[in-house]
């Protein structure tokens, strides 16, 4: 898989901003966990079940990243995919190939929308009728994560010359004029 020959190099700055978008993202997690468990333990249990499989698809991928065991913006978006990665992934050699970092990415997508659906889904039928500012308050923290984390962690990431995601970011530089900050073109 084809890296990057000039990795970005994190700025106390970076940390600090990663931290800020990663915050609603907390705040969404802790908030859908507790009012899931409220109802019900088993359905708090697979909503964590869920985070676990986007953090081992994460996993895998983080084993050919550039970033891997130094600072990676994924510790503050609340995954523990770096440390797992290094773990399951001792053996540098043995990086993924690229169609493996495609299927790895596509199954992080179904875990983490499947993941924000399910949540939602839950806190909407259950809660709904008693708290409907809570759950409209969590889902705007959710989509305030989104485009804070896109427009910060894309331009930066190390797998930003293959990764689908960095390309609609590339796409939208280009028609904006946007610029965040960091080396987004790739080799």
């Amino acid at each position: 898989m084809s890296q990057k020959k000039h990795v970005y190099q994190w700025s106390k700055k970076d940390r600090l901003l990663h931290l800020i978008s990663a915050a609603p993202l907390i705040t969404f997690y802790i908030g859908s966990i507790y009012l899931l468990a409220r109802e019900s333990i088993y359905l708090a249990g697979i909503f964590l079940l869920l985070w676990v499989g986007v953090n081992l698809c994460v996993a895998s991928i983080c084993a050919g990243c550039p970033y891997r065991g130094g600072y990676c913006p994924g510790v503050c978006q609340l995954y523990f995919a770096p440390f797992l990665s290094m773990l399951m992934y001792k053996d540098t050699e043995k990086r993924l190939s690229h169609w493996s970092f495609k299927v790895n990415l596509a199954l992080l997508g179904i875990f983490g929308i499947g993941s924000y659906v399910f949540a939602f889904y839950w806190l909407f039928r259950l809660h709904w009728q008693e708290h409907p500012l809570v759950v409209l308050g969590l889902l705007v923290l959710l989509l305030l994560h989104m485009p804070l984390s896109f427009f910060m962690l894309c331009p930066k990431c190390g797998y930003n010359n293959i990764c689908p995601m960095a390309n609609v970011h590339r796409v939208f530089k280009k028609d904006s004029d946007f610029d965040g900050g960091g080396d987004a073109s790739s080799d």
